[in-house]
Order: C-alpha cells, then sequence, then structure tokens
C-alpha cells in the first residue's frame, strides 16, 4: 500500500461574529490528521501536509473527499464553515 503526499490549504471561519469555534475546530483538524493521516506540517498560514494511504486512485481520491467532509461537518458542529485547496502533485490530482 502507498500513501499519497496531499497539500492542503485550509482556511476555517466563524458563521458570524456572534458565534465561536474556529480554534476549537482547528484543533480538532490538527489532532485528526496526526491521528489517521501523520500530519507533517500545519503552520499558522493554513497549509497542511499529509499522508494518506491508498491501493487505487479512485480509494485515494473517496479518501481525500471523505477527509474533507469531516473537516467540514466539524467546521459546521462548531457554527462554521471551510474553505480548502488540496493537491497530491506526484499524482497530479486536485480537489
Amino acid at each position: 500500500m502507498e500513501a499519497a503526499k496531499i497539500k492542503m490549504y485550509l482556511r476555517i471561519e466563524n458563521n458570524n461574529r456572534f458565534v465561536r469555534g474556529k480554534g476549537k475546530t482547528k484543533e480538532w483538524v490538527e489532532q485528526y490528521l496526526k491521528l489517521h493521516y501523520k500530519l507533517e506540517h500545519a503552520p499558522v498560514n493554513g497549509d497542511y501536509i499529509f499522508y494518506v494511504p491508498y491501493t487505487t486512485i479512485e480509494s485515494l481520491k473517496d479518501e481525500v473527499y471523505d477527509i474533507i467532509q469531516e473537516i467540514s461537518n466539524e467546521a459546521d458542529y462548531r457554527n462554521g464553515f471551510i474553505e480548502f485547496d488540496a493537491a497530491c502533485e506526484e499524482l497530479e490530482l486536485y480537489w
């Protein structure tokens, strides 16, 4: 089984100025990626690098979509939203 290096720019924001949860969402995302996907780099500017194991290109695409959906659900749960760009440059895949 191989692992694809995924570079993801992630921006987390609150739905409006009267709610809070952006910080907790960011903490959750970093813990989630560390635990499941060997998070390598999580600087302040939102650029994450992590590794996703895969057997086929389709399974990799599905897994990255699932990761993005999990992060989006967590932000929504905490009254926020995300904007992201993700890429696996070696395989020329973009989300």
